[in-house]
């Protein structure tokens, strides 16, 4: 099956950046609770990840239309990265949302997203970009020593952007609850656990990946 160019792909990276902007505004306008108003919306790392698979989507969208190998190496360079930051969303997010509710927000009637929305930056970006990585794209080249790293750089990063903009001497709280405990060492573990988890995910993919690869060439 040709990759760039092919219409199919074309057409789920236009669907997806529809939705995945959609879905920004959406939530950019979202009213948010006292505590949490001080950070804005770029403190949710659903906005944060969202924001680079829009980016990926986007340099499909034009990759394909225009069959541009430049644009398309970019595309894929990116791809795998935007893929890792939405494993991380995915696993944590619908686990909380589905039974633990009280885990992601502090009060449950804070909690203000339709289906659409909802499904629209928590799961749309991952099922598309899987899509994407596992028959539209080259064999991926990322080892696995590669996938923690980013795995890991990814949830230090949030974990720094979080300290930075969260003011908790003056009343603001962390934008999910889970993350609203006493100890320091705690929330360090919680966030090195979520890195692990999504690296284990990732090499779970590869493996999948692999093989799916293999058959694509022998076909």
């Amino acid at each position: 099956m040709p990759m760039l160019g092919n219409k199919y792909i074309l057409a789920i990276d236009i669907i997806s950046l529809g939705l995945g902007i959609n879905g920004m505004v959406a939530v950019a306008n979202l009213p948010l609770p006292p505590h949490l108003q001080a950070a804005g919306p770029w403190q949710f790392l659903t906005n944060l990840s969202l924001m680079l698979s829009n980016i990926v989507f986007a340099l499909g969208v034009i990759a394909h239309a225009t069959k541009s190998s430049t644009i398309f190496q970019w595309k894929n360079r990116l791809g795998p990265f935007g893929l890792i930051m939405e494993m991380i969303v995915f696993m944590v997010y619908w686990p909380l949302r589905l039974f633990f509710l009280h885990l992601l927000v502090k009060n449950i009637d804070d909690f203000r997203a339709t289906l659409f929305i909802d499904l629209s930056i928590h799961l749309m970006p991952v099922v598309s970009l899987l899509v994407d990585f596992m028959w539209f794209s080259p064999t991926c080249t990322i080892t696995n020593s590669q996938a923690l790293a980013i795995c890991l750089v990814a949830t230090g990063g949030y974990w720094s952007w979080l300290h930075r903009i969260v003011d908790l001497e003056n009343g603001a709280e962390f934008p999910y609850n889970f993350l609203n405990v006493d100890s320091t060492v705690v929330r360090g573990v919680i966030f090195t656990f979520v890195g692990l988890v999504a690296f284990l995910n990732f090499v779970l993919i590869q493996m999948v990946y692999r093989s799916v690869v293999s058959e694509r060439k022998h076909q």
